[in-house]
């Protein structure tokens, strides 16, 4: 009878310990009570993780025996939050950084090179033999129209000092609007893929943009320090395209740790003041202009790691396919890193994706993984368009 009862208590704490525990929530500012996008959401002690949604919500899935979750994002004080016992749901107030007034700092390089040195520091910091386990997504609209959605569970197994890495899919899903291509003209408008799944991590490790940027003599850079409570000190770097400079430029901030030179976040995107010059490619069977290509991606410092939280882009062009179509594409992808594990695996090169988006994967699941693993949630206007898809 002992021995028997000494069984039952092992078989129970086994399926406690293999049991999935869901935790829901959403992450506000203490403040306005307004939601908060990409806030990391880490266990603490493991390197599970997720980002919350434009409307500040989550959904975070993890085994074994965690006590602590992890809230952080550049505006807002860290928080850790202690499970109770049983707790699914879970409401977060941030509190909003107190930054210092700033000091005028004489710097003793120019701002372009001191982003040039964060580049160049964050490039080798980055963890070269590793593989990222992501959520990925991508939306297209065709002609102002959403007519595909994908996501899955994808790793990235990264072997290469560019980040170029292979890409091996899961699990996906995939879907289409009802009405299928009735001739092949229209199949392969619906198979045009401008952005490439495969490239999501690669474009994020090597700073192309930013590069293309330092290199261009068309910009003007400003820096600002943010100094909070603590002591810890951020630089804001804001890339400024010059008005009179007739091409296609871009705009935005790169924001990087004063004490590592580290980035923690970078956000490009297009001028729209020099979206005029957008760039017209004509090519024997191939005409297009990009309109739009907003291109964002944050990283998290964990003790003397340095790791990808998530990348996002958006692209919108005019493509003509001579003599077989002529539209306005939109393609939209967000990735983000649920978990890592380093060193060097062995996978089976003959099984990785070879195509340029995750649509093409197909419907191939064990399980609803949006559900049960860790995603980037839908937020309530993205949940109506899928579900005027089929």
């Amino acid at each position: 009878m002992k021995n028997t009862l000494i069984v039952c208590l092992l078989f129970v704490s086994v399926l406690t310990f293999a049991t999935p525990k869901v935790i829901n929530g959403i992450v506000k500012d203490a403040t306005t009570l307004l939601p908060i996008e990409s806030v990391s959401i880490s266990i603490e002690t493991s390197n599970l993780g997720t980002i919350s949604n434009s409307e500040g919500k989550f959904r975070l899935v993890f085994s074994g025996d965690f006590s602590a979750i992890r809230f952080s994002h550049l505006n807002y004080q860290i928080y850790n939050h202690d499970l109770k016992t049983g707790e699914t749901e879970v409401e977060i107030y941030l509190e909003p950084k107190s930054f210092q007034l700033n000091e005028v700092i004489v710097r003793s390089k120019p701002v372009k090179e001191l982003l040039a040195d964060a580049v160049k520091s964050s490039k080798e910091k980055l963890e070269k033999s590793i593989v990222l386990n992501t959520y990925y997504r991508e939306f297209v609209k065709i002609n102002e129209e959403y007519s595909s959605f994908s996501d899955g569970l994808l790793d990235y197994n990264i072997k290469r000092k560019s980040g170029a890495s292979d890409l091996y899919v899961n699990q996906s899903r995939a879907v289409k609007l009802t009405d299928a291509p009735s001739d092949e003209k229209e199949k392969k408008r619906e198979s045009f893929y401008l952005y490439d799944v495969r490239d999501a991590v690669a474009e994020a490790y090597n700073f192309k943009n930013i590069k293309r940027i330092l290199n261009s003599t068309s910009y003007d850079f400003e820096i600002e320090t943010k100094t909070d409570d603590q002591g810890n000190s951020i630089e804001i770097v804001t890339i400024l395209p010059k008005e009179n400079v007739e091409f296609h430029l871009y705009m935005g901030t790169v924001v990087f740790d004063a004490k590592t030179k580290l980035i923690l976040e970078m956000d490009i995107k297009k001028s729209p003041k020099h979206k005029i010059y957008a760039m017209d490619i004509d090519i024997v069977f191939l005409r297009f202009k990009i309109y739009e290509e907003d291109r964002k991606a944050g990283y998290r410092i964990d003790g003397e790691k340095y790791i990808l939280v998530y990348n996002q882009n958006k692209l919108n062009a005019y493509i003509n396919f001579k003599g077989d179509f002529e539209d306005t594409f939109e393609f939209m992808s967000d990735m983000v890193v649920s978990d890592y594990k380093e060193g060097e695996f062995d996978f089976d090169r003959s099984k990785r994706h070879k195509e340029r988006s995750l649509f093409s994967a197909g419907n191939h699941f064990t399980e609803e993984f949006w559900k049960t693993k860790n995603s980037i949630l839908l937020n309530e206007e993205e949940e109506k368009i899928l579900s005027t898809l089929n």
